[in-house]
């Protein structure tokens, strides 16, 4: 199911089956919905947090035992009716939490001595239906779950989402937050500690043949471009034009090529909508566009030594970027995956010599300046790392900041490997998309451009 079919689906339910009497409250659910997913909203909660907290009754709707089952006796198990419904159409980071948040009820009760005092008259009663409050062994067992942190943020927001009074947006602004519902407290956490993370099976069958097409369409292009005989510094300066970089060792043959989301407006449009808000939310603050690219990776070529992105990025404005990887072709060890150093800040608190300064606190490490090895990180620096490769299908989205370390093999097959890589940054610190190009396009060889590549240039 795609995202414009899942929204008008819970449009639907929520516009008309969610008008009935949150139990006892002077609510209806609909009310008590928007009104927990604006609580977690203002809490600063991750994508798929809101979206739980706006979808966490679902399962009281879908069911046909009436608006308060507990006064009958009957625990209507909402929880696990409902997680099994989002389960086959949203990421583990919403439909989990709802499926605890009923359990997280009863752990609050057991280690919040107040907790309890809080809980409405409906709420005390179907307690009694879904078994008290947890025992010492019950309770420690379900805070080790993945999404229990979640899970609590969740009970908290429901219990405080029962103002008749209460002004909130309406269903669709919360839907909003469908496009990055693979974002929820652990991917944050994941990129917080290592500067990247993987998102499996993030694009539909249907999206990554597009994404195929569009690479195909740039590449042609591209191609054109350099058989057009034009030196590749005259060529770049044609306003809207990829920009384009032979190979060292066969000027007829493309390395890379950029400006793609400034060249297609399809393009601009699918990145726009599926991608810009992952970052986003990972990133808690609106990004934007920075620069963007795709490379070839011939057999035998296309190896990036150890490098840090900022190295290259440190002379224009934004002082953090996070660029999303797009394999268009599996990407495998035996074709040069892209391998980072997860851990790599433990390493650098235990021996702050390995960094040559601090961006706002983030360690730049020291590389080489000039030469051969512009922009690579230090061998006695990259030494101290465990590098781990990273595989990946063309339905997946790595997302990297600009700061992990990070390098690639050389392709070692007899097949291109070909690989999108899409730059943005905050913006607070402003639109940089069309002043990074419009730079480019005039200084095509100043070595600022070339950092940490596999390419040679005057």
């Amino acid at each position: 199911m795609d995202e414009a079919e899942l929204f008008q689906q819970l449009e639907d339910i929520y516009g008309r089956r969610a008008h009935g009497r949150y139990g006892l409250e002077d609510v209806s659910q609909l009310q008590h919905a928007l009104q927990a997913a604006a609580l977690a909203e203002a809490d600063g909660a991750p994508p798929a947090l809101v979206l739980a907290a706006l979808l966490h009754d679902v399962g009281h709707m879908i069911h046909k035992l009436g608006d308060n089952p507990a006064a009958d006796g009957v625990d209507d198990r909402h929880e696990i009716l409902g997680a099994k419904w989002l389960a086959k159409r949203l990421p583990p980071a919403v439909s989990e939490p709802v499926r605890l948040h009923v359990e997280a009820k009863r752990y609050l009760c057991a280690v919040e001595p107040d907790y309890f005092a809080k809980l409405a008259p409906d709420s005390v009663l179907s307690l009694k239906l879904q078994g008290g409050p947890m025992e010492a062994a019950e309770a420690a067992s379900f805070r080790a779950q993945a999404y229990a942190e979640d899970a609590i943020a969740l009970r908290r927001y429901d219990e405080l989402a029962k103002d008749p009074r209460a002004a909130t947006p309406d269903t669709a602004h919360f839907l909003r937050h469908l496009p990055a519902a693979r974002i929820g407290s652990g991917e944050r956490a994941a990129f917080a500690r290592d500067g990247f993370v993987v998102l499996r099976d993030f694009f539909t069958a249907d999206e990554t043949k597009r994404l195929g097409g569009f690479s195909r369409a740039f590449g042609a292009g591209a191609a054109a471009i350099l058989a057009s005989g034009a030196p590749p510094h005259e060529a770049a300066r044609i306003d809207g034009s990829l920009i384009v970089v032979p190979e060292a060792d066969d000027p007829a043959k493309v390395c890379r090529f950029e400006y793609l989301i400034g060249a297609d407006a399809g393009f601009r449009a699918m990145i726009a909508a599926r991608v810009a808000p992952v970052i986003s939310a990972l990133a808690g603050e609106a990004f934007v566009p920075f620069k963007d690219k795709e490379n070839e990776k011939h057999p035998g070529g296309g190896a990036f030594r150890p490098h840090q992105d900022f190295a290259a990025y440190q002379a224009f404005g934004p002082r953090y970027n996070i660029t999303a990887m797009l394999s268009i072709d599996p990407a495998t060890h035996a074709n040069g995956c892209v391998a980072f150093a997860p851990g790599w800040t433990e390493a650098v608190r235990a021996d702050p010599d390995l960094a040559e300064s601090r961006v706002d606190g983030r360690a730049l490490l020291r590389f080489h300046k000039g030469g051969d090895l512009n922009g690579d990180i230090a061998e006695d620096v990259a030494a101290r790392f465990a590098w781990t490769p990273v595989e990946t299908a063309p339905a997946d989205l790595v997302l990297f900041d600009s700061f992990v370390p990070h390098r690639s093999e050389p392709n070692r097959t007899a097949q291109s490997r070909r690989a999108m890589f899409l730059t943005f940054n905050a913006a607070r610190e402003g639109d940089w998309y069309a002043r990074y190009y419009a730079d480019k396009r005039a200084h095509f060889d100043d070595p600022k451009f070339h950092i940490s590549t596999p390419t040679r240039h005057d």
